[in-house]
């Protein structure tokens, strides 16, 4: 064998040897729903209230148990005015796994509100007069996205974002988003 080679296949072989494994195994069911309210006349509505909440199964694949398990979670998004993404919602659960075992965590329904900009024409008058048409302004915030990380005394255990792009947006941002108000703790 070459040397080439034979160095390709130890280099390889040392980053494997090195590469960390995490114990815990994340799924996530995402519920979510969008309902608007009816447009004018059949036309499609520009008005939309968002509801999003992740189920969240830990699966422990060691034979360690974990106490004190911390499962932070946020929902991505952006304003309809700027469109810069940010974290909308901040939220952390509790959770225990014993050695080979399974938890299951709920965040709380997030609800957001937000209008498409558009145009809105009111109703003619007598005679079969045009009405007059207004431009109606983009509003509210828009829910793109999720990511949830599994945190054990400040080390990551485990996380998954539903897009990659929102890791460095969640890296970044200031601790202050809070959780929805009367937040549940999570099921034991």
């Amino acid at each position: 064998m070459k040397l080439p080679h034979l160095l390709a296949i130890l280099t390889a072989t040392a980053v494997v040897a090195n590469a960390e494994v995490n114990p815990i195994r994340l799924t996530i069911d995402p519920a979510s729903k969008t309902a608007s309210k009816p447009g004018a006349k059949g036309q499609p509505s520009q008005d939309h209230t968002q509801t999003r909440s992740l189920k969240i199964q830990l699966d422990n694949l060691s034979t360690q148990a974990f106490d004190g398990l911390v499962v932070k979670y946020w929902f991505v998004g952006h304003s309809m005015t700027d469109h810069g993404m940010k974290v909308l919602v901040e939220g952390e659960r509790k959770a225990t796994l014993a050695p080979r075992g399974k938890d299951n965590v709920e965040t709380e329904v997030v609800t957001k509100s937000y209008v498409e900009a558009h145009n809105s024409t009111t109703a003619g008058g007598k005679g079969g007069k045009a009405g007059k048409t207004t431009k109606v302004a983009a509003s509210g915030e828009k829910i793109m996205g999720y990511g949830v990380r599994v945190i054990k005394d400040g080390k990551v255990l485990g996380e998954y974002f539903s897009d990659s792009a929102y890791k460095p947006i969640i890296d970044k941002a200031p601790a202050a988003t809070a959780a929805a108000p009367g937040a549940k703790p999570a099921k034991k």
